[in-house]
């Protein structure tokens, strides 16, 4: 059994401290809820001999680092809403929450903004103390929420919504995964064979020096770089890579790979897809709940991960505020669909922006489904195929010679 120390709130005005034996800090909030009180801060007692205790988390260091998986919020937003649908006021309905959480980290976040709260805060005001978990997508929904008087509808669509992206983000890292682990095995594997089995067979062909066909002198030199250099080809791996990373932190990096990313035969149509469709889904949540499609395009761009697509965002910003149309700046978008642009245009003049948004981000995400399942079908046989044709060519340069010596002999 630990002892825990705690502070909670006995009523608004009124906040208590004590302490209480329990075997974890769960059971600890559960007792002091059985109390009647409401839980601002547990931490457990230690004895200062060779102990470096607990701080106590306060709303900055909370702020560090973002610790906050996409599926722990989504829960969070889908249990608050249904709390606050079935009548729980939201004090309550945070604290019954941070009791569930599995994630010490985004307990404490719970209970320090049920603590704000308490103090009279607004909801959305508290959870703007918590920038990297809460998005400016999420807290300006939440406010739109608040001032429509249905904060509950607003977080059923938030947790809609976030439900939607991890799916799709889930169906593209399935998809990219698989050809990269098989390239990973294929390169090991060929590499190991060059580097480790082709030096010990070397042997058998000294005897016939230059006689040697060209597949297998080629083969021998690339094995024996391999095996005597591997450090220095190991080196420069990693100089390539630091370096690559730390050209692709530059804006003029980070602007050329996205561009390069989107014109990849395969790749690029359902990265490009996949961003436009996350795009339409997110701007038609920040526009039916009230907020102006020139407050929300700075809000929508940056969570998008291409910065090619967000560059030519900006410049549509830029030109919604110099009085231009949304649709016409999109045409002129390069890298974007013109018959996006068209349809959004339509939209605007039909008064229906929303239902043609949704509709696009609809289209888009279907043609996604269906080019992820084409690349994984025929990845898998080019990948087999691609690695066959090394390990085929590797194993005919070793064989040539003694099927030459079989014949001369």
């Amino acid at each position: 059994m630990s002892t825990f120390v705690y502070t909670a709130k006995k009523s608004t005005a009124e906040t208590v401290s004590g302490q209480i034996t329990a075997e974890s800090e769960e059971e600890a909030i559960e007792l002091i809820n059985q109390l009647g009180f409401l839980p601002v801060n547990v931490q457990e007692r230690v004895s200062n001999e060779g102990s470096r205790g607990k701080k106590p988390l306060s709303a900055e260091n909370l702020k560090i680092g973002k610790r906050v998986k996409g599926k722990e919020l989504f829960l969070f937003s889908r249990q608050l809403a249904s709390l606050l649908k079935s009548g729980v006021s939201i004090l309550r309905a945070l604290t019954i929450i941070a009791q569930q959480t599995q994630n010490p980290f985004f307990k404490q976040v719970i209970l320090q903004i049920a603590s704000e709260v308490r103090n009279g805060k607004t909801f959305s005001d508290c959870l703007s103390a918590f920038p990297n978990i809460f998005s400016l997508l999420y807290i300006t929904m939440i406010r739109a929420g608040e001032e429509s008087g249905d904060p509950q509808d607003m977080l059923m669509d938030i947790a809609a919504y976030q439900r939607r992206q991890e799916e799709i983000l889930s169906k593209v890292r399935t998809a990219l995964a698989y050809p990269l682990l098989m390239a990973v095995v294929g390169i090991a594997t060929v590499w190991f064979i060059l580097a480790f089995v082709v030096p010990k067979m070397a042997g058998l062909f000294d005897s016939l020096g230059d006689a040697l066909p060209l597949p297998t002198q080629i083969l021998l030199k690339i094995s024996a770089f391999l095996s005597q250099e591997w450090i220095w080809v190991a080196l420069v791996i990693l100089v390539c890579v630091f370096s690559f990373q730390r050209f692709i932190k530059t804006k003029k990096g980070k602007a050329l790979i996205s561009h390069f990313i989107l014109s990849l035969p395969i790749f690029g149509p359902i990265i490009l897809k996949t961003e436009l469709a996350r795009f339409c889904r997110t701007l038609v949540l920040l526009l039916k709940s009230g907020v102006s499609i020139i407050r929300a395009l700075p809000i929508v761009t940056p969570i998008l991960s291409n910065e090619f697509i967000k560059n030519h965002l900006r410049k549509c910003h830029k030109d919604l505020m110099g009085g231009r149309s949304f649709g016409d700046s999109i045409k002129d978008s390069e890298g974007i669909p013109a018959m996006m642009g068209h349809l959004i245009t339509i939209g605007e003049e039909s008064g229906n922006l929303n239902a043609v948004l949704g509709e696009i981000a609809q289209d888009y995400e279907q043609e996604t489904d269906e080019q992820i399942k084409i690349m994984t079908t025929l990845l898998e046989p080019v990948m087999i195929l691609t690695i066959g044709l090394v390990v085929g060519f590797i194993v005919f340069a070793i064989l040539l010679p003694i099927f030459q010596m079989d014949v001369l002999g």
